[in-house]
């Protein structure tokens, strides 16, 4: 399952970005049928990014036990930023099937940006940053311990993020480097 997620989460990521940029050709993005299924595609990829970080962490903690713990934190980070990208495509799903128009969604975000009240709002903003962050890390070590040594995976994904944080109508080409990326990381050993 993990080597499928390796290329499954990228495709669907690209996927949603297709969708997205098929539903914002009148200018708006949602509420509709395509906001919705473009985030359940969105949902189902970073679920998938889950076994990407465990894989990930399998294969860059098998050093010593400095290995084990910079791989654990990243992993960790990776997780936590996880969880709260799923905490947004979980809102905006919901918003997307509550709200009648685009009115109606901005105020069903406003009134759904801290929900889960456990945290402060702030994390919640920034939380998804620390997934690429994460990633980041753990493929950083892997191309400094892994069996092939490339660098070329790390400098892929980072390429990807930053296309995805530039322009949010840039998804499709930034996941289409970290799936290039992830490529890469599983041609080179399987788990």
């Amino acid at each position: 399952m993990k080597r499928i997620a390796f290329h499954l989460a990228p495709a669907l990521m690209l996927a949603y970005g297709v969708v997205r940029l098929i539903d914002g050709r009148d200018g708006q993005h949602g509420p509709g049928p395509a906001w919705t299924t473009g985030h359940v595609i969105f949902l189902v990829s970073l679920l998938l990014y889950g076994w990407v970080i465990a894989g990930l962490y399998a294969r860059v903690r098998t050093g010593g036990p400095a290995h084990r713990v910079v791989a654990a934190i990243g992993a960790a980070v990776a997780a936590f930023g996880l969880v709260m990208f799923v905490r947004v495509a979980i809102i905006d799903i919901v918003i997307g099937l509550e709200a009648a128009d685009a009115a109606e969604k901005s105020a069903l975000g406003a009134r759904y940006a801290d929900v889960p009240a456990v945290l402060p709002q702030v994390v919640y903003e920034i939380g998804p940053v620390f997934f690429m962050a994460g990633l980041l890390a753990l493929l950083v070590q892997y191309a400094i311990t892994g069996p092939g040594r490339n660098a070329l995976a790390p400098v892929l994904v980072t390429l990807g993020f930053v296309a995805i944080t530039v322009d949010l109508n840039y998804l499709p080409a930034g996941a289409a480097l970290i799936w290039l990326a992830l490529a890469l990381v599983t041609r080179e050993r399987t788990t």
